[in-house]
């Protein structure tokens, strides 16, 4: 009685693990080192000092009053088990840091781009207006979210589903400094917007509606938290003091609190001034007053109890209603045709919790499509780490066989078995954190835009470490459980009949493993066929036809720093064109409106004599682009008929244009050389055509080749502010580069360069997604594929291993070892077969989900399938070949001494 007195005190004491271990510390340490678990050591020591079952009990209160204790004696233990076999241990971190870094890496971009929300007040009560079906006059965005300002002014003053509408256009301006001029984003917001977000200030105030009530009365400005950090040091004194955009001074009256950008997610807005400053910014696009010109984004925050749907039926009825009143107007007196369609577009409201995004749009779908990607990865790597779990485990059945007869518990050594698991798997998670940090920066640099400008942070915050955690936590229990389930089978009977126990557990152990190869076999092959398509979509891509050479040519932008006359600005732009060409190395220069192959576009409808739309165009129309002279040779484009434009058509009073091979074989026929034509629907064409060019791409490397219409870069053009030169240079461009940005600071220091690069890498830089999906899903598949072959690898030499006696007793009955090599293979071959046919019909079903990143292809090309399923094939082959070789060189002498 009085031991059982002494143990109940004991376990009464809160630090009853502490002391137990010092009393019984000589035993504990005794046991410890013979193998026992923990528990199983400690059992021991105390059956020293009293009745067996009764320690069983007071072992089992222990236990439970010291799980934590417990839990921490199994993670040691599992530390010593794996520091005594640090190959294994580096191997699988290895596979699981690739898997989780990748993961994490995607999900990084995922979040900022995707998911993550405004960081405004209650972002889910924000909706986007939007319009589908046209505008009826000129648009200046994305053809889909844009309004008037009269439009907007109309919907805030009479909705009464909104606590407040606002509105804000992100566009590029001038910064003059003392030391540097420099393009920055800018962001011309209504007065209420700040309000209507939610947002506070860090310093001083922000934007009012006192400050957006009059046209071009108050010079204000807010600056965006990093921007003036960056900028302007943080300095406190900011406030009061002027800056120049445009050439016009602001004065800065704030600064916003710290994470806001903007609604534009990706591409923040660096400074906030009223838009009714408009127009002392931009003297040529004021259009303020203009209902039929479409160029404000507007945002609107539900009042309480008021939902999207609600909210979206109350402002159909509104929109309907100022349609009404824009039918008035004179558009639609001109041209009555177009009512109609007009009336035909289709009002709605989205979710703007996130707000609008660019990258959004563009990288939407690849982003899905890569996270898809890595999670294969992942799955790939977890099953190749099960399959060493289980090699493992079939090295140390001797031990937890003799654990279990010394009175361990199933659970108990499952426990431990997962427990090691979870340490492999969070030594895993940590280095997938840094191999994630390495390669979101990587893939930061795929995206199409200035990472100066791109605000994607490519270090791991508390979402991102979340995530990490609870990929890590999946993938132990993903690749942790079974083999943990699987080790812990070992009967205990194997200490006496180790032969004939090990055969019967390495059965089982070998189908569990043929199941992880013919898993790793599909998901290889799913992923070689997705590498495939995708590689194949960039080579098509990449040999597409532009019309224009585009090596050894350098494009940027120039803009000037301050706002000029129209006439002063064409002189000067004439005046850089003309001394560009005289640079070293230059052999051609010329300049246009537009840029190419940047999405961006400038459309319009024209009126051609005696031509009609065609079926499904609502009118006669083409893209445009108003050139200089020297335009068409910079970029290698041929004439095919008539003259190009020259410097002596320069002011004169004939409009003249060119058009392409499209154009004319739409709507001119034979020779349009000397045809009228002109843009908008006007009944007196004022536009000559002079010449026909060459079909050239615009906007865009996919899709066919558009109508276009190339105008003289004169004074006839509205809304000429910057200008992008093209420069075919003889030589290294990148050497040349610095000669080109010298001379535009000669011809006037006023102008800034922006966006220097070659036309080849403004091509990649469209090609981003296709080069990203290429490029990743190669090294993935070939990531996947190697894994794939070491597991596969490994099952074989396991079935070796298991089977040495058998094929030694089959060479000695004669067996040659043609029949034992494919003996061996024959034990894979169900597997990769199933695994193959398994990948190949995955492709097929995930096939309708790329269809639309792919170009010039089916999702179903046999060619890629039947080299993915070669690939794999030989891969298997070349990898069960080496222990079927070495089987059929088994020494039967040796092989009968096996044990």
């Amino acid at each position: 009685m009085r031991w059982r007195r002494f143990w109940q005190r004991k376990l009464r004491d809160e630090d009853l693990s502490r002391e137990v271990d010092s009393y019984l510390a000589h035993e504990l340490d005794d046991n410890l080192a013979r193998g026992m678990s923990p528990e199983d050591a400690r059992y021991a020591a105390l059956r020293k000092f009293g009745n067996p079952t009764y320690v069983r009990e007071v072992v089992f209160e222990m236990n439970s009053l010291n799980s934590l204790d417990a839990a921490w004696q199994d993670v040691k233990y599992g530390l010593r088990q794996l520091r005594l076999k640090p190959a294994f241990a580096l191997a699988t971190i290895l596979s699981l840091a690739l898997g989780i870094g990748a993961n994490t890496a995607v999900f990084t971009l995922v979040d900022q781009i995707l998911l993550r929300l405004l960081p405004v007040h209650n972002p889910r009560e924000l909706a986007q207006l939007q319009v589908e079906g046209g505008r009826f006059g000129s648009n200046d965005g994305d053809n889909g979210h844009t309004f008037s300002y009269p439009t907007y002014l109309a919907l805030r003053d009479r909705n009464t589903v909104f606590a407040g509408l606002t509105g804000q256009r992100i566009v590029e301006a001038s910064l003059v400094g003392k030391d540097r001029s420099e393009m920055i984003s800018i962001g011309m917001v209504a007065g209420n917007y700040f309000k209507v977000l939610g947002v506070e200030a860090y310093l001083g105030r922000l934007l009012a509606s006192e400050d957006n009530k009059t046209r071009n009365s108050n010079p204000v400005a807010v600056l965006q938290y990093d921007f003036w950090r960056n900028r302007f040091s943080g300095a406190p004194d900011i406030l009061g003091s002027t800056i120049r955009l445009n050439g016009a001074p602001f004065t800065i009256i704030g600064v916003s609190a710290p994470g806001f950008e903007g609604t534009d997610v990706g591409l923040p807005a660096q400074v906030w001034v009223p838009v009714m400053m408009k127009p002392t910014l931009f003297p040529n696009w004021d259009e303020l007053d203009d209902e039929r010109s479409s160029w404000f984004y507007l945002f609107g925050r539900l009042k309480p109890g008021v939902t999207l749907e609600q909210a979206q039926a109350a402002m159909r009825v509104l929109y309907r209603q100022r349609q009404q009143e824009e039918l008035n107007g004179q558009f639609f007196q001109k041209f009555p045709n177009a009512r109609p369609a007009f009336l035909r577009q289709n009002f709605t409201l989205i979710p703007a919790a996130r707000g609008q995004s660019a990258l959004r749009l563009r990288f939407e779908r690849p982003l899905i499509v890569l996270q898809w990607l890595v999670g294969i990865v992942l799955v790939i790597a977890c099953v190749n780490v099960a399959n060493l779990l289980l090699a493992r485990g079939a090295a140390r059945e001797r031990e937890v066989a003799i654990r279990g007869a010394l009175g361990a518990s199933r659970s108990k050594l499952i426990r431990q078995l997962f427990i090691e698991s979870l340490i492999l798997a969070s030594a895993g998670g940590v280095a997938g954190l840094f191999v994630g940090n390495w390669l979101t920066r990587g893939l930061v640099y795929f995206l199409p835009y200035d990472p100066a400008n791109v605000t994607l942070s490519t270090t791991p915050d508390l979402r991102v470490l979340v995530f990490t955690a609870a990929v890590t936590l999946l993938t132990a229990l993903f690749f942790g459980l079974a083999p943990a389930l699987q080790g812990a089978r070992v009967p205990p009977g194997v200490t006496l009949k180790e032969e004939a126990g090990s055969i019967a557990s390495g059965h089982g152990q070998v189908r569990l493993r043929k199941i992880f190869v013919t898993i790793q076999v599909g998901l290889s092959c799913l992923l070689l066929v997705g590498a495939g398509l995708f590689a194949r979509t960039l080579d098509n891509l990449r040999h597409v036809n532009l019309g224009f050479n585009v090596q050894n040519v350098v494009m940027f932008g120039v803009k000037p720093a301050t706002v000029y006359t129209d006439g002063h600005k064409l002189q000067m732009y004439r005046s850089l064109i003309e001394n560009l060409a005289t640079v070293s190395g230059v052999k051609a220069v010329g300049a246009s409106r537009m840029r190419l192959l940047t999405g961006g576009e400038w459309d319009s409808g024209i009126t051609i004599p005696g031509v009609e739309p065609q079926a499904g165009d609502q009118h006669v129309w083409s893209y445009f682009n108003a050139i200089t002279p020297g335009y068409f040779q910079a970029l290698d484009i041929p004439i095919q008929a008539g003259r190009d434009l020259s410097w002596r058509d320069w002011g004169g009073s004939r409009r003249l244009c060119l058009v392409n091979q499209v154009l004319v074989h739409d709507y001119l026929g034979a020779n349009p050389v000397g045809r009228r034509m002109a843009q908008g629907e006007k009944r007196d064409p004022d536009t000559e055509i002079i010449g026909v060019v060459g079909n050239t791409r615009y906007e865009d490397v996919r899709g066919s080749i558009p109508r276009q219409t190339f105008v003289a870069l004169d004074s006839k053009i509205h809304y000429l502010e910057g200008v992008t030169v093209y420069a075919r240079v003889q030589g290294d461009p990148q050497q040349i580069m610095p000669l080109l940005r010298a001379q535009v600071r000669h011809v006037d220091a006023n102008l800034v360069v922006s966006d220097m690069r070659t036309l080849n890498e403004q091509v990649n830089m469209r090609l981003s997604n296709e080069r990203m999906l290429s490029f990743l899903s190669i090294a993935f598949a070939l990531l996947a594929t190697v894994l794939a072959v070491v597991g596969l690898h490994g099952v074989l030499a396991f079935v070796v291993v298991h089977r040495t006696r058998e094929i030694g007793i089959r060479v000695a009955l004669g067996a040659g070892q043609s029949g034992v090599i494919r003996l061996v293979l024959g034990e894979m071959l169900l597997a990769i077969l199933l695994g193959i046919a398994g990948g190949v019909t995955a492709a097929l079903l995930c096939g309708r989900f790329v269809e639309t990143q792919l170009f010039g292809m089916k999702a179903a090309d046999p060619l890629i399938l039947l080299m993915s399923v070669g690939v794999v094939s030989v891969a298997s082959a070349a990898a069960a070949l080496i222990p079927a070789w070495r089987a059929s060189r088994i020494d039967p002498i040796d092989a009968l001494r096996y044990e």
